[in-house]
């Protein structure tokens, strides 16, 4: 694997918003609700998603429902950009590397579940680049690229409940969320600019005109999937091995 050295300013940010981490129960809880409830971050870009979905079909609007299925495709693609650096690219969490001058938040019993020791101090999931920012940020530009309005509001979203919180619990570092988000935007680009992408979705629109309730079934549970942020996809091969005595 590939060695990702951080730069001084990275250890430097991450360590000047962690400063805060431990000293107020009420901020340790809000940033561990945002850092660990997709309902609360990941499911609301998704539902206001929907939301443009929904009113193409109200409004006979194509455009709309295309909006939607360029979202769809820019996040496969940028999460597959993303395990392949994660699977390129050795680059342990700033928690990780100095957990000694990392605070924890406060724990109280009802809150532990939130805070995943085991998940966040784990060595091998690697921090560069973010996937959670990247999936969030595809989301919110995508938003953008419908409503200006609307994505400015998904864009500052992105930033106090997927970025500020992993700064605050240094679970990242700011180049890895940077990297993330651009990710977001060079896919999105690539979705925008490639004709096969506008081709597919006039393709999946006709196969939605033709089998609503099938279609209408798969698109729930991807929006399910996504709200999830892949959990089942990327603990499936695991959870197989573990079938099988693997």
């Amino acid at each position: 694997m590939i060695h990702f050295p951080h730069l001084p300013y990275d250890v430097f940010i991450v360590k000047l918003f962690n400063q805060f981490c431990g000293k107020s129960i009420f901020w340790d809880t809000l940033s561990l609700i945002f850092l660990s409830v997709d309902a609360l971050r990941t499911a609301i870009l998704v539902a206001l998603i929907i939301g443009i979905w929904e009113y193409g079909k109200a409004k006979k609007d194509i455009n709309s429902n295309k909006r939607v299925l360029a979202i769809l495709f820019s996040i496969v693609l940028t999460l597959g950009i993303i395990e392949i650096l994660n699977a390129l690219i050795e680059s342990p969490r700033p928690i990780v590397t100095y957990k000694s001058s990392i605070n924890s938040p406060i724990i109280t019993e009802n809150t532990q579940p939130l805070w995943k020791n085991g998940w966040v101090r784990n060595p091998k999931h690697g921090s560069f680049p973010s996937d959670t920012v990247a999936l969030l940020a595809s989301m919110a530009i995508g938003l953008f690229l419908w409503n200006r309005i609307l994505g400015i509001f998904a864009i500052i979203f992105v930033i106090f409940a997927g970025i500020l919180p992993r700064l605050y619990f240094g679970l990242h570092y700011p180049s890895d969320m940077i990297l993330g988000f651009l990710i977001a935007v060079f896919s999105s680009f690539i979705v925008e600019r490639v004709k096969f992408f506008d081709l597919l979705s006039l393709k999946i629109l006709d196969l939605q005109s033709r089998h609503p309730y099938t279609v209408g079934v798969i698109g729930f549970y991807l929006a399910y999937i996504i709200s999830e942020k892949f959990i089942l996809i990327r603990k499936l091969p695991i959870w197989l091995k573990t079938m099988f005595g693997y």
